[in-house]
């Protein structure tokens, strides 16, 4: 019964992922740990709490669900939802001191981007240690000793992530739409929704086949090239479904001016919503629509110190540490999606963001300042 209801809560909340979805937080015990059994916190996102638990099964552990608004955690920390405060709180509320004997606690890697390890040490006591970006590589953390590989801190656009987006797009634009045209065209609704789901599940699936030409080469000041490469993207779409939609009126004997014109303009008007910003709902590439997108990080190879927190808490593996000088080296730069992780946790400020002039982002501005709900963060102020 709990399968099924887990696998309900999966399908449901999968449609409505972009909406907060909360559970309870607090202290969960997964087995029967003892005192020195591990602990892991991750947010208050029901899906992502589901996930953890379903990964520790047969493990022996302790879990600390803490407040992050119901929002996942890599957006909940970039966004200011998932911080310092909400870790400290639920390490000092959970009675979790009691229970263990050491002060060690797994985090998510993609918290990194908002959460100060440093910060949550100087506080509380407790040591983070960053967990795998995916949940179902707890087992094999674990069995590690917490070590992690590089496959564990990368994120990836797998085909079943590409169709997990596919649906969280299809259904609220399902909806919408059919509301719309509802009250002009009632007989149209149901070709309507099976065009945005085909639509929908057609962009992700081909992600793959996407990605070159909405790859940037390497982030440089004022390049209009992203620009370039997305309006193509977006014209090869339209032109592709255009072409689609006059063949089908052809074959069904339902060409007609009005026929074109108002499949036309909701094929449009679908195209520009689920295409205009689709490196935005990818974990691959930056946001189309940031304003930060000309800056790129920069590494002070005087102020690094090796202590390798950049290379342990970047998503894209764009870092390594050097053999010799035991210092980091920002060797995939081409990679990176300027999420802020890196900046955020190094202990020595160096790194930042720049503009490649006199324009300059500190590691503390990115602390303080997080990104609002579409990727910006007031780099202006």
């Amino acid at each position: 019964m709990g399968f099924l209801i887990q696998g309900i809560c999966t399908v449901v909340e999968t449609i409505l992922r972009f909406l907060p979805i909360p559970c309870r937080t607090g202290l969960i015990k997964i087995g029967n740990p003892d005192k020195n059994a591990p602990v892991f916190l991750t947010g208050n996102y029901h899906l992502t709490v589901i996930r953890v638990r379903r990964a520790l099964k047969g493990q022996n552990a302790f879990l600390l669900v803490a407040n992050s608004r119901g929002v996942n955690v890599w957006c909940a920390a970039a966004g200011g939802h998932f911080s310092n405060h909400d870790v400290i709180s639920a390490l000092k509320t959970s009675g979790i001191e009691n229970l263990v004997d050491h002060r060690e606690v797994v985090l998510p890697q993609l918290a990194a981007c908002g959460i100060e390890a440093k910060v949550v040490l100087q506080r509380t006591g407790w040591r983070v240690v960053w967990g795998p970006v995916y949940a179902k590589d707890i087992p094999a953390f674990l069995e590690n000793r917490k070590e992690k590989s590089d496959r564990m801190r990368k994120v990836r656009f797998s085909l079943s992530h590409r169709l997990e987006m596919a649906v969280a797009w299809a259904f609220p634009m399902s909806v919408i739409f059919s509301l719309v045209v509802l009250l002009v065209r009632s007989q149209s609704v149901v070709p309507l929704i099976i065009l945005v789901w085909a639509l929908s599940f057609l962009l992700f699936s081909l992600f793959p086949l996407f990605l070159p030409l909405l790859q940037r080469e390497a982030p440089k000041p004022k390049s209009d090239k992203f620009k370039f490469g997305q309006l193509i993207f977006l014209l090869i779409l339209l032109l592709m479904g255009l072409s689609g939609l006059v063949i089908f009126s052809f074959l069904t004997s339902l060409f007609s001016l009005s026929f074109i014109l108002f499949w036309g303009i909701i094929h449009t008007i679908a195209v520009f919503i689920l295409g205009g910003d689709l490196p935005g709902s990818t974990p691959l590439l930056i946001s189309a629509i940031r304003e930060e997108k000309s800056y790129r990080v920069v590494l002070d190879h005087e102020r690094c110190r090796g202590a390798s927190f950049c290379k342990m808490v970047c998503p894209h593996n764009c870092f390594d540490l050097d053999e010799h000088s035991r210092k980091a080296s920002f060797v995939r730069e081409h990679k990176c999606i300027r999420c802020g992780a890196c900046l955020v946790q190094c202990p020595f400020d160096a790194l930042c963001f720049t503009d490649g002039k006199e324009k300059e982002i500190s590691p503390d501005f990115i602390r303080k300042h997080k990104l609002n709900l579409i990727g910006k963060r007031d780099i202006t102020g």
